[in-house]
C-alpha cells in the first residue's frame, strides 16, 4: 500500500498516456438510438490536454473516437504501461442501459468490470469496478464513494460573485464539483514493481468508457486532500505581501490580509470595543489552502520577480516547507472541538457576547456556524456576524461549541456600553474540552430603571435580533419591515404585538414608512394591522409609478391610533421636507439623531420654537457592516413598574431618553430629571445643574446646553472616563436644558458622543420661539406644497388636496407665529416667505 506518512518526501510526478490508438467509440455508424445519444454526449466532453483535480489527462480529438469501451460484449482491452506508479488515475464513466437499471433492487457494490495490473515479474493485481464505489450508478443516486466529478470545486468570493453567478448561490463560497467523466485513482499496492500493462474488462451490457489515463508517482492519494488550514510565508525582509498564489493539486481558498501579528501591542490597543478602524502595524497576507499532500504551492510576492515553490504536505505535517530563505508555515495545524463559556462576573452565569478569536498572526478564527469572510454588502448577509471597524466578530450565546486550534489564541469580547471590553490571550491545551472566558460589568444602569433600545433595525430575523441584542446589551429591538422598490422585508415577521420577550430582551416588529421626498417615519409598537402603505411616492423608497398617497403626518396619526410610538428616523436625512408638519402637530414622539452637528442643530431649531420632541438613538442596521445598538437609546422607566414594551414606549413619550454611541450620560436640574418641566417666574431664575458622563473609553468634553448655547463645559485634553459638571445656571426665558459629551478629537474614540433629551423650563406663560428657525421650517413646508402641487405623482386629485391641506395648516401656524411672536412682516418673493424685523431699513426694496 502507498504510504501517507510524515517521513515521506512529498511531491508528485505525473505522466500522461496517449490512448488514441485504443479508442473505439464513437464509431461512424451507430444504429441503436441509445448508442447514438451516448455518442452525442461523449462528443460534448472536452478534448485534448485537460487538467482534472490537478491531474493532466490527454483526451481524444474533437472529431473521431474518444473513448475505450469495456462491456461483456467487447474483448478485454490491454494497455501497455511499462512504468512504475503509485496510482493510475483514470477518467471513466459507467453508462447504464435501460434494461440493466433496477430501481426496485439497488445493488451498491455490484461488480460491473475490473482493472487488472499485470507486473513485469508475472504477478497481477485485480481491482473490481463496483457500482457507487468506483463508478456512479443510477439506482444509488448519491455521490460516488471512490471517484470524483470531472470539475474540481472552485472557491469564489461571496462578496463579489463571478459574472453571471446568482448572489444566493455565491454564498456557498464555492463553485461545487460537477460533471463527467469521473476521475478515479487506482492505488497500486506494489509501487516498486514495474507495471507491464493495464487490462480492462467489462461485465455488463452497459459499457464502461475510459477517456484518459495518467500515471501518478507521489507520497499520498492525489484525490485525498488535507484539511483546510491557514499558512503564512515567512521571509527575512518582513511580512509577506502576496501578489498571486497557485496550487496544482488543490485550492487557494482565500488570501487574507491581517492588521499584523498579535501580541502586547494588540492586547493593550486603545481600539478595543471601539467602532474606529484599527490601524495596521505589520500587515501580512495569509493563505488559506486545501489540497493533496503532494501539492506544490507557488507564491509570487510583491517586489519579487520569481515565485516561491513550497510543498503543502511538508508544511502541513512538519510545520514548514522551505524555498531558499523563505518558508511556508502552517498556522494552527491541530484543531479540536470544545465547549466555550463566557461568564458575566456580575452574575456568575454564561452571557451572550460579541466575540473575536484570532491566531498569533492575526488570522480571524470564526466560531463554528459563523463566517470567516463576512459579507458587508447591503441586504446580503443577515446572519449573526458583523464587521466593526475593520475587525470580524461573531454573536454567540453564553455557551457554544466550536473547534479551535491548539496553542495560543487571542480574543476580544464585547457586551455593550456597560461592560469593559476584554482583550486577552489564552492557550488551548491538547485534549482540553472546556474553555471559560469572563467579562466584567463596570456599570449597571438597568438596576436604576434605564432600559436600552435600538429604534431602527432591518432585515435580520427576530431571533437573530434577539441574540444580537443580548450580546450587545440592548433590551429593546425595533425590527422594522419596509419596502425598497419591489423588495419587501420582514413583512412576514409582523404580528402587531411583541414578538419575543425573553431574558430581559424584547423584539417588536414595526414598520419604517418612507417617502423619498417628504421623509421617513418609523411606526414602532403598532398594535393590530400595520400602517400601510409602507412606502409611496416612487423610487428609491417605493416602486416606479407608486403615487404619493399618504403624508408622514397621516402615517404618524394612524400609528398613534393603533397605540404605537412615532419616531422620525435618521433625522433630518432622507427627504427633509415634511418634518415640520408632524412635529408641529405633536405627532412625533422622538427624533432619531446620529449625533452630528447638522442633525443636532436641526433638532435645536424645533426645541427653540417650543416644540417638545425627545431624542433617541438607532442604528438603521441594514447589513453586517453595522453592529446592532452601536447607536442606542437609554430610556428611564419607573423601577417599581415591570419592564414591558409599553412602559418603555411611555418613557420615550415622556422624553426620559438619551442617545448615545458609547458614553453614559445623565442630567439633573434642581433635582428634576430628563423629560421633566420646571415652572419658573416670567423673569426666570437660577437653577443648579448636575451633568455626569462616563465611558469605558476616555472622553474629551462634557457640556451643558441651554436653548442651543453652551453654558458650562468640563474638558480633559488627555481624556477621562468620567466627567462631571455641578454649577448654578442662570435662566432668563422659557426654553430647555440638555447635556452632551464627546470623545477626544483625532484620537481613538473621537466619534464617541451622547446627548440627553431636555429638561424643559417654562417661565410664566411664555413660549419659546426662534424666528430664523421658524423661517427655515416655513421654507421646508413651502417646498413640500410646491412639490405636491407640481411634480408629485399623486393617487388622485382628492388625495393631493388632502395632503396639501396638512402642509397649509403648518404654514399658517408658522406664519402666524412669525407675525405675532417675532413681530415680523411676511412677504412673498421667489416662491418663499421671509421676514424683516423692526430694524429693517425703511427704504429696503426688491
Amino acid at each position: 500500500m502507498a504510504s501517507d506518512t510524515h517521513s515521506t518526501r512529498f511531491g508528485a510526478q505525473m505522466h500522461t498516456l496517449d490512448l488514441r490508438k485504443y479508442f473505439t467509440f464513437p464509431r461512424a455508424r451507430l444504429e441503436e438510438e441509445w448508442w447514438q445519444e451516448l455518442a452525442e454526449r461523449v462528443q460534448e466532453l472536452p478534448s485534448g490536454i485537460v487538467t482534472c483535480w490537478g491531474i493532466p489527462f490527454a483526451l481524444g480529438p474533437e472529431n473521431g473516437s474518444r473513448a475505450i469501451v469495456a462491456s461483456k460484449n467487447v474483448r478485454e482491452i490491454m494497455i501497455s504501461i511499462d512504468a512504475r506508479a503509485n496510482y493510475l488515475c483514470l477518467l471513466h464513466q459507467w453508462y447504464q442501459m435501460p434494461h440493466e437499471i433496477k430501481m426496485e433492487d439497488p445493488t451498491e457494490g455490484l461488480v460491473v468490470g475490473q482493472y487488472r495490473l499485470d507486473y513485469a515479474d508475472g504477478s497481477s493485481h485485480i481491482q473490481p469496478i463496483r457500482g457507487r464505489f468506483e463508478v456512479a450508478m443510477v439506482e444509488s443516486p448519491g455521490p460516488t464513494w471512490l471517484a470524483l466529478p470531472f470539475h474540481m470545486m472552485e472557491p469564489i468570493d461571496p462578496v463579489k460573485p463571478p459574472e453571471g453567478y446568482y448572489w444566493g448561490w455565491a454564498q456557498y463560497g464555492v463553485r461545487t464539483q460537477h460533471g463527467e467523466p469521473l476521475v478515479y485513482a487506482l492505488q497500486n499496492p506494489y509501487p516498486r514493481k514495474k507495471i507491464r500493462k493495464l487490462v480492462i474488462e467489462g461485465f455488463k451490457d452497459s459499457p464502461i468508457l475510459i477517456f484518459g489515463l495518467t500515471l501518478y508517482r507521489g507520497a499520498a492519494h492525489p484525490l485525498r486532500h488535507l484539511p483546510r488550514r491557514v499558512y503564512r510565508v515567512d521571509i527575512p525582509d518582513g511580512p509577506a505581501k502576496v501578489a498571486r498564489s497557485e496550487i496544482d493539486l488543490g485550492n487557494i481558498v482565500r488570501i487574507q490580509r491581517t492588521l499584523g501579528p498579535r501580541g502586547d501591542k494588540w492586547l493593550t490597543s486603545p481600539y478595543a470595543g471601539l467602532v474606529d478602524e484599527e490601524p495596521a502595524w505589520e500587515p501580512e497576507d495569509l493563505l488559506e489552502i486545501s489540497g493533496a499532500p503532494d501539492a506544490t504551492v507557488q507564491v509570487k510576492l510583491e517586489g519579487r520577480r520569481r515565485p516561491l515553490k513550497f510543498s503543502l504536505g511538508e508544511a502541513f505535517h512538519r510545520g514548514a516547507s522551505s524555498s531558499g530563505s523563505a518558508k511556508l508555515e502552517v498556522l494552527g495545524p491541530r484543531r479540536q472541538w470544545m465547549l466555550v463559556r463566557v461568564i458575566d462576573t456580575s452574575t456568575g452565569k454564561p452571557t451572550p457576547v460579541r466575540i473575536h478569536f484570532s491566531g498569533s498572526r492575526g488570522e480571524y478564527i470564526a466560531p463554528y456556524g459563523h463566517h470567516e469572510q463576512i459579507n458587508t454588502n447591503w441586504f446580503e448577509d443577515y446572519g449573526a456576524d458583523v464587521v466593526v471597524g475593520n475587525r470580524n466578530y461573531a454573536y454567540v450565546s453564553g455557551e457554544f461549541t466550536t473547534d479551535l486550534p491548539v496553542g495560543d489564541i487571542y480574543v476580544e469580547i464585547y457586551k455593550g456600553f456597560e461592560y469593559q471590553p476584554v482583550r486577552t490571550r489564552f492557550t488551548v491545551e491538547p485534549g482540553q474540552e472546556v474553555l471559560e472566558l469572563r467579562v466584567d460589568r463596570w456599570k449597571d444602569l438597568r438596576s436604576q430603571g434605564w432600559v436600552t433600545a435600538d429604534t431602527h433595525v432591518h432585515f435580520i430575523s427576530p431571533h437573530t435580533a434577539w441574540l444580537e441584542a443580548q450580546a450587545e446589551g440592548v433590551n429593546v429591538v425595533n425590527l422594522l419591515a419596509s419596502q425598497w422598490g419591489r423588495l419587501f422585508t420582514n413583512v412576514g415577521d409582523f404580528t402587531g404585538r411583541v414578538g419575543i420577550n425573553e431574558n430581559d430582551t424584547i423584539v417588536y416588529v414595526g414598520t419604517e414608512n418612507r417617502n423619498h421626498m417628504l421623509g421617513h417615519m418609523s411606526m414602532l409598537g403598532t398594535q393590530g394591522l400595520p400602517v400601510y402603505p409602507m412606502c409611496c411616492g416612487g423610487p428609491s423608497e417605493s416602486y416606479i409609478g407608486d403615487p404619493d398617497f399618504v403624508t408622514m403626518a397621516e402615517w404618524a396619526l394612524e400609528n398613534r391610533r393603533k397605540g404605537g410610538l412615532v419616531i422620525r428616523p435618521h433625522f433630518p436625512g432622507c427627504g427633509h421636507t415634511e418634518d415640520p408638519v408632524p412635529i408641529l402637530k405633536g405627532l412625533v414622539d422622538a427624533l432619531e439623531i446620529r449625533l452630528n452637528d447638522f442633525a443636532i442643530q436641526e433638532w435645536y431649531r424645533y426645541l427653540n420654537c417650543g416644540y417638545k420632541v425627545a431624542v433617541v438613538g438607532g442604528t438603521d442596521k441594514m447589513g453586517a457592516y453595522c453592529a446592532l445598538g452601536w447607536l442606542r437609546t437609554y430610556a428611564k422607566i419607573d423601577i417599581n413598574e415591570p419592564f414591558t414594551y409599553d412602559n418603555w414606549a411611555n418613557a420615550i413619550r415622556a422624553g426620559r431618553s438619551i442617545s448615545t454611541n458609547g458614553p453614559l450620560i445623565d442630567l439633573k436640574v434642581d433635582g428634576y430629571c430628563i423629560g421633566d418641566v420646571i415652572d419658573m417666574p416670567v423673569g426666570g431664575g437660577t437653577v443648579e445643574v448636575h451633568a455626569l458622563a462616563e465611558c469605558f473609553s476616555p472622553l474629551g468634553t462634557l457640556q451643558v446646553i441651554v436653548n442651543g448655547q453652551v453654558v458650562a463645559e468640563e474638558s480633559s485634553p488627555n481624556g477621562a472616563k468620567r466627567l462631571e459638571i455641578k454649577q448654578p445656571i442662570r435662566i432668563t426665558r422659557t426654553g430647555w436644558i440638555a447635556a452632551r459629551c464627546a470623545g477626544r478629537p483625532n484620537l481613538p474614540g473621537s466619534y464617541l458622543a451622547a446627548h440627553t433629551s431636555p429638561v424643559y423650563v417654562k417661565c410664566g406663560d411664555t413660549r419659546a420661539f426662534d424666528g430664523p428657525a421658524a423661517q427655515h421650517m416655513l421654507a421646508l413646508v413651502e417646498g413640500g406644497i410646491e412639490y405636491l402641487n407640481t411634480i408629485a405623482t399623486v393617487f388622485d386629485e382628492s388625495s393631493r388636496k388632502r395632503m396639501v391641506k396638512l402642509f397649509e395648516e403648518a404654514r399658517q401656524e408658522l406664519k402666524g407665529r412669525l407675525v405675532v411672536e417675532a413681530k415680523q412682516t411676511l412677504h412673498h418673493h421667489d416662491g418663499s416667505y421671509h421676514t424683516h424685523g423692526h430694524d429693517a431699513e425703511p427704504d429696503h426694496k426688491h
